[in-house]
C-alpha cells in the first residue's frame, strides 16, 4: 500500500489519508468490454477523535476515473476536509459536493468514509441509523467472467451452490455457456452484457435465455441505444418474456433515471455509489428510482471489502445485488461485511462494518 502525504496535521480537526492500492484478482476478469488481471483503488480515510472511517474509489477508464486524477482532487480539497468537524454526513456532503461534483468516484469515497466515520461516532452501524433491517436482504449472485468453456465452468466448481450465478456474456458462445452452467446447477441466472449485442442477436437470444433460466438481463445494447431497448421491449412482449432488463451503462448520471424509465425502456437500475457519490446522494436516488417504479441492482465491480460494506448498508432497499467483488481478489483489504455463498454476514461493528489495519 502506498500512502499520500499525510504532512501537517497539528491543527486540523479531522486527518485525511490516501492509501492506494492495487488488487490482483484470483483469475483474469474478462467482459465484453475490457479484460482486467489488477484493479488499482484508492482508500480514503478520515480519522477523527481517534476514530476512523473508511471509503474506497476504484480505476475505472470506462467512466474516465484514474487514479492519479483522483488524488489530485482530493488533495485540492485536503484543506476544506482537515478543517472541518463532522457531527452530520449530509451537511458535510453539501460542504463539498461543490468541489467533487465532477468526480463523483472521489465524491464517493470520502462521502462513504465519512459516513462509516460517523456511524462509528453514533456507536451503531449505518443500517441501525438508518432504520433498516437485514433480516431480509437479498441474496448476492457469485460473478463468473467471460472466458474458454472449460475455465469458466472450473470458475462455478470453485464457487458451488450458490442461490445465483451473475453472468458475463456478449461473445458468439453465449449460448454454449449458459447451457454448459444449466448442466451444473438449478440456480437462475442474471446475465449482464455490459452493451455488447445488437438488436438482432439480442432477439435472438430471448427464447434461449428464457429457456436456461435466465431472471435478469443486464444492459444488453450499447449505451446510447435507447431506440434498440424500446424494439427489444416489444419482441419481448410478443413472445410472453417478462425477464427484466436493468440499465447500468445507460445511466451515467442522476439526470439519466428518467431517461431509463421512460416508457418501453428499462425495468431497472444498476445502482452503483461510485456513480451516484457515495451514500448520501445514493439513498436519494433510490427514493427517486422506486418513485419511478424501477427495480434496484447493486452489481458492484471489483473492489475491497471497503466498497463491498458500504453497499451492503442499503442492501435492504434493493431487489437484486452481486456484492462478491472481494471473492474476485487475492488481496484481503482489511474485514467487514462478507458474502457467504450468496449471504451477506454483517460484522458486529459499527459505520459500514470495515475495519483496516494501521500500517
Amino acid at each position: 500500500m502506498k500512502e499520500g502525504s499525510c504532512t501537517g496535521y497539528n491543527h486540523h480537526i479531522m486527518k485525511l489519508r490516501i492509501i492506494r492500492v492495487d488488487l490482483p484478482l484470483k483469475h483474469v476478469f474478462e467482459t465484453s468490454q475490457r479484460s482486467v488481471s489488477v484493479v488499482r483503488t484508492i482508500l480514503v480515510e478520515l480519522e477523527q477523535d481517534g476514530l476512523r472511517g473508511h471509503g474506497e474509489a476504484y480505476e475505472d477508464k470506462l467512466y474516465n476515473a484514474y487514479i492519479e486524477d483522483m488524488v489530485d482532487v482530493l488533495e485540492e480539497c485536503r484543506e476544506s476536509v482537515e478543517h472541518y468537524a463532522l457531527a452530520d454526513p449530509v451537511a458535510f456532503w453539501r460542504t463539498l459536493q461543490p468541489m467533487l461534483k465532477k468526480n463523483p468516484f472521489v465524491q464517493s469515497a470520502v462521502d462513504c468514509a465519512a459516513c462509516d466515520l460517523w456511524g462509528k461516532m453514533k456507536n451503531k452501524p449505518l443500517w441501525k441509523i438508518w432504520g433498516l433491517s437485514i433480516d431480509h436482504v437479498p441474496d448476492s449472485s457469485y460473478t463468473i467472467g467471460l472466458d474458454s468453456l472449460e475455465r469458466i465452468a472450473d470458475r462455478m466448481a470453485e464457487n458451488p451452490d450458490w442461490a445465483i450465478y451473475r453472468v458475463k456474456l456478449g461473445c458468439k458462445s453465449d449460448l454454449q455457456i449458459l447451457q454448459m452452467l444449466r448442466e451444473k446447477t438449478k440456480a437462475p441466472f442474471h446475465v449482464d452484457v455490459n452493451g455488447g449485442w445488437n438488436i438482432e442477436t439480442a432477439i435472438k437470444r430471448l427464447e434461449p435465455m428464457k429457456e436456461l433460466g435466465v431472471e435478469l438481463l443486464e444492459q444488453p445494447l450499447p449505451a446510447d441505444n435507447f431506440t434498440g431497448i424500446t424494439r427489444l421491449k416489444k419482441e419481448m412482449k410478443k413472445r410472453n418474456c417478462s425477464i427484466p432488463i436493468i440499465a447500468d451503462e445507460s445511466w451515467q448520471t442522476e439526470t439519466d433515471i428518467e431517461r431509463c424509465a421512460g416508457s418501453g425502456l428499462f425495468d431497472g437500475i444498476n445502482l452503483k455509489l461510485v456513480k451516484c457519490g457515495g451514500l448520501i446522494p445514493a439513498r436519494q436516488l433510490i427514493a427517486k428510482a422506486k418513485h419511478l417504479g424501477l427495480k434496484l441492482t447493486s452489481a458492484n465491480s471489483i473492489e475491497s471489502t471497503v466498497g463491498a460494506s458500504a453497499i451492503s448498508q442499503l442492501a435492504p432497499l434493493l431487489d437484486h445485488i452481486s456484492i462478491d467483488g472481494p471473492l474476485l481478489i487475492e488481496k484481503k483489504v482489511g474485514t467487514g461485511v462478507r458474502t457467504e455463498k450468496g449471504k451477506l454476514v454483517y460484522p458486529n461493528e459499527n459505520g459500514t462494518g470495515v475495519r483496516v489495519p494501521f500500517r
